[in-house]
């Protein structure tokens, strides 16, 4: 099936910003509005967005080359659909950002991944180092942050109107954390905006899901065939989607729930869901998976041994969870482990394990403590943060060129030359990283297995650790 665009491109208004104009963004968000721009209802249309890119890659003339729009490909290994998107109407890079007007922008949006909010690790407390460029010469900002906060200075100087500011990053609290460093950073560079900030701005907290791999050429001859040619900017993704936005606006917005968007009161028991069972999933299969031998998510969850070991996984992970309303943790499970099965997602596990420093203490590290602290056992966060410390900080490319990077990848490198000899030297040396919460990081018994999951993986086969995996979930499903 192919969705062309069947509204009047010329009635949509620049209402709309996003910052990281990437093919998660292309795939997710930029779909909702070009959901609401098609029912054309008063309630949904008109909602234009102008794309903000403040890193490469530069992508504006690409987009302003195919008259602003792209396609989307979804697919689930039985029904392929492509449908053309226009409702992003331009996009800038950093050389002209700076020079765009905000005055008519009601919402925006920002997918900048979380190293782009510049915090101190495991806080939400901003790190002056990551904008010191950005203090120094505010009025050329380099960073998200320093963008968005000379954006609301400008705004507060014309009085101009509320503006609600949404973070969609897979980051725990993330409007939480949006929120307090943009505060903390305009308190250094533009004091005289706090008040007008906190009387005029918000930032609400929201869930995004939906699997958009990195684009590869078979990915791309697959959407050029579906979609009927070359498409610079397309993007492939799984049908599953969803958004969950709390309550929490200032200005006018956009009607996402006509488009099947959840606006909630209250978003932790959905974000800890999705972080904790799909994430957290992926995270163990990033690592485990690599160490058995695989180089994509659906090899490792097709693989039966590690089908067996997700159904203990899953459930302990749901052990630790308040279930949300309309949801069911057991249904979810099984679609969440489905949904990584799908053969025409090929999403590199190595890509998956990239910022793993950030990652692993909210998906692995956070249910860890919960299960420790509640009496429960963790055996199988132990394994995953075994299988972390044996490649943590591992550059080496799989079969397609993809590499791990991280943030810290050069400090857990040196972890690992230093702890080569001794597996346990190892295993507490990772535990010790500030980054877990304290009750992981004290406690003896978890250190315990984690050892252990470093002995019996390192040295072994691919086979080998399979077995051991094989007899762990064994001995452990429905326990």
């Amino acid at each position: 099936m192919n969705s062309k665009i069947s509204y009047d491109r010329a009635q949509l208004e620049l209402r709309a910003a996003h910052i990281g104009v990437g093919a998660f963004h292309r795939a997710h968000q930029q779909v909702y509005y070009d959901d609401l721009a098609r029912l054309n209802s008063e309630d949904s249309k008109n909602w234009g967005v102008v794309g903000i890119n403040l890193t490469p890659p530069n992508i504006s003339e690409l987009h302003e080359a195919q008259g602003a729009s792209y396609s989307v490909l979804t697919d689930d290994g039985n029904l392929a659909s492509c449908r053309e998107v226009g409702t992003l109407m331009r996009v800038l890079d950093a050389d002209s950002a700076a020079g765009f007007d905000w005055s008519d922008i009601d919402f925006a949006t920002l997918t900048i991944t979380e190293k782009g909010y510049c915090h101190r690790a495991g806080s939400t407390e901003l790190d002056p180092d990551k904008v010191s460029a950005d203090i120094a010469f505010p009025t050329n900002p380099k960073t998200a942050i320093g963008y968005l906060a000379l954006m609301l200075d400008q705004r507060r100087r014309a009085y101009g109107n509320p503006i609600t500011l949404a973070s969609c990053d897979n980051v725990a609290d993330n409007g939480i954390l949006l929120g307090s460093v943009v505060r903390a950073y305009m308190e250094q560079v533009f004091p005289d905006s706090l008040a007008w900030l906190d009387d005029s701005v918000t930032f609400p907290t929201s869930m995004v899901d939906r699997i958009v791999p990195a684009m590869s050429d078979t990915s791309r001859v697959k959407l050029e065939k579906a979609c009927g040619g070359k498409d610079a900017l397309g993007v492939v993704a799984e049908p599953f989607r969803q958004w969950v936005m709390e309550n929490k606006f200032a200005s006018n917005r956009p009607g996402f729930e006509l488009a099947g968007a959840q606006i909630v009161d209250n978003l932790a028991p959905y974000e800890h869901m999705k972080h904790r069972m799909l994430n957290g999933l992926q995270s163990a299969y990033a690592e485990l998976g690599r160490l058995c031998g695989f180089n994509s998510s659906d090899g490792a969850s097709n693989n039966k041994d590690l089908q067996i070991w997700a159904d203990v996984f899953l459930e302990s992970q749901a052990s630790t969870l308040i279930c949300p309303n309309g949801e069911n943790l057991e249904k979810y499970g099984r679609i969440s482990l489905k949904r990584l099965q799908n053969p025409t997602i090929h999403h590199p596990l190595n890509q998956i394990a990239s910022d793993a420093s950030f990652k692993l203490p909210q998906r692995i590290g956070a249910p860890a403590a919960d299960l420790l602290n509640s009496g429960h056992n963790a055996e199988a966060q132990a394994m995953v943060i075994a299988g972390w410390a044996i490649m943590a900080g591992d550059t080496s490319a799989d079969e397609n060129g993809v590499v791990t990077t991280d943030p810290m990848a050069s400090q857990l490198a040196m972890l690992r030359k230093r702890h080569e000899s001794s597996h346990s030297d190892l295993a507490n040396a990772f535990l010790a990283l500030p980054i877990w919460p304290e009750r992981v990081r004290e406690d003896a018994n978890f250190a315990a297995l984690t050892t252990k999951w470093v002995n019996i993986f390192s040295g072994a086969t691919a086979v080998e650790r399979l077995a051991q995996i094989r007899k762990f979930s064994k001995e452990h499903v429905n326990a």
